[in-house]
């Protein structure tokens, strides 16, 4: 640890010059030199505050890291790296925070559509009852129809029913009158021989 100016023995005064000068670090955060240790009634008590001491420490390498921390050479650096440590923690809490409150939400948004989807269910099973009754009692309507109208058998004749079925056909009258049809291969129809009455006549004295 290189010397710092304002470490001094807090009894006499007396600054850290060289490495060669000894100086204390005692429990009672209060800074004694090799000399005026002589004075704590053999490292018992502060003759600064007049505390107890539960222990010291000679400034060096063989401090804790707790006690080397009140002699850095550098505080401001080591404030900055405080700041931003605390930030980035800062920052962690903060995330971890809000992921659990959306974790949170995501479980209540669940639980709703879990509630949803059993009354869902229930308005499923209750149609379905609904239906298969529905499925019975029409099938019992059937039985009854069946069992009452299927023993009756009809006695009328055959040719009746068929009457009543088919019903009168209409019979179909042909013309008395037959348009005259040229023969086939034939260009053009022979006129039409007429006859009076006096040919009849005639015919008829022959």
């Amino acid at each position: 640890m290189s010397a710092q100016q304002w470490i001094h023995c807090n009894l006499c005064n007396a600054q850290m010059v060289n490495k060669d000068t000894k100086f204390y670090h005692l429990s009672c955060l209060d800074v004694l030199c090799r000399t005026c240790m002589g004075k704590t009634n053999r490292g018992t008590t502060c003759p600064v505050c007049n505390n107890s001491l539960r222990h010291f420490t000679e400034l060096g390498s063989s401090m804790g890291g707790k006690e080397k921390m009140l002699y850095h050479s550098f505080p401001v650096k080591l404030y900055q790296m405080s700041y931003q440590t605390l930030l980035f923690q800062h920052k962690q809490r903060k995330r971890l925070i809000e992921s659990i409150i959306k974790t949170r939400e995501s479980l209540k948004r669940l639980d709703e559509l879990e509630s949803e989807i059993k009354n869902q269910v229930m308005q499923t099973q209750r149609k379905y009852e609904n239906l298969r009754n529905h499925r019975r009692s029409l099938q019992e309507n059937m039985r009854q129809t069946v069992s009452s109208g299927g023993g009756e058998r009809s006695n009328a004749p055959v040719s009746s029913v068929c009457s009543q079925t088919l019903g009168t056909i209409p019979q179909r009258r042909m013309s008395t009158l037959t348009p005259s049809v040229c023969p086939p291969n034939v260009n053009s129809c022979p006129p039409e021989r007429r006859y009076s009455v006096d040919s009849f006549n005639l015919a008829n004295s022959v």
